[in-house]
């Protein structure tokens, strides 16, 4: 069993060391209004210097983006090194599908019926991301989906052959419960490994990690992996 990680929310060449040596497959960074905002520019110099440096691991950035619009996007995706767009606006499947780039949808549900008709959407990406429904964010809610949601969404992105990512309310001590009760193909943390908006904690992080480390030997029935 393989669980992917991806750390978000990252503004600084500090953390993004920090996260891939944790263990991080994935860096996520918001180009979209909120406290964890990067500019295009930002995000380039923390890529290009990560990539500059001799890693034990490769990794993948993720763009954040809300309401975008696509020519917008591709140029940040082009000047910034990014690998993929993670989508949390009001795209629908055919907006979603004219984009030159790749691409992820993120969903904010909150029953399991609104989860399943989202996820049952025709998107075209190979990856869903769930998050718990808000009326006041587009982004990251800090809240945990709830189960049922979550494991609709879940049977839809199965069924249809893509990834499942939970996001929300993701933390070091709840880590082990979504890997138990979702068995999500990753995890997307943000303020769970925070000491404050936008700058991630070192004991946080290396809780988080062990934490699902764990939680993954002990459902594979091996030794622990700590």
């Amino acid at each position: 069993m393989k669980i992917k990680v991806k750390i978000c929310g990252i503004t600084n060449l500090e953390d993004a060391r920090l996260a891939l040596g944790c263990g991080a497959d994935e860096l996520g960074f918001v180009l979209a209004p909120s406290p964890r905002r990067v500019e295009p520019e930002r995000v380039r110099s923390i890529v290009e210097a990560l990539r500059s440096e001799p890693a034990e691991r490769s990794f993948k950035a993720v763009g954040v983006f809300v309401n975008e619009s696509p020519d917008a996007m591709r140029d940040i995706i082009s000047f910034a090194g990014i690998d993929a767009a993670q989508v949390h606006g009001d795209e629908s499947p055919e907006d979603c599908d004219r984009f030159p780039f790749p691409w992820y949808r993120a969903l904010r549900v909150g029953s399991a019926s609104e989860a399943l008709a989202l996820a049952l959407s025709p998107w075209s990406c190979p990856r869903l991301l769930v998050d718990a429904s808000s009326s006041s964010s587009y982004g990251g809610t800090g809240t945990s989906v709830g189960v049922w949601a979550a494991l609709a969404a879940r049977a839809a992105a199965r069924s249809a052959g893509k990834e499942f990512f939970v996001a929300g309310g993701v933390k070091p001590r709840n880590a082990a419960s979504f890997v138990y009760s979702l068995s999500p193909d990753g995890l997307d943390v943000s303020s769970g490994v925070e000491e404050s908006p936008g700058r991630k904690s070192p004991e946080k992080l290396a809780s988080l990690f062990r934490a699902i480390r764990e939680a993954v030997a002990r459902e594979a029935g091996e030794p622990s992996l700590a």
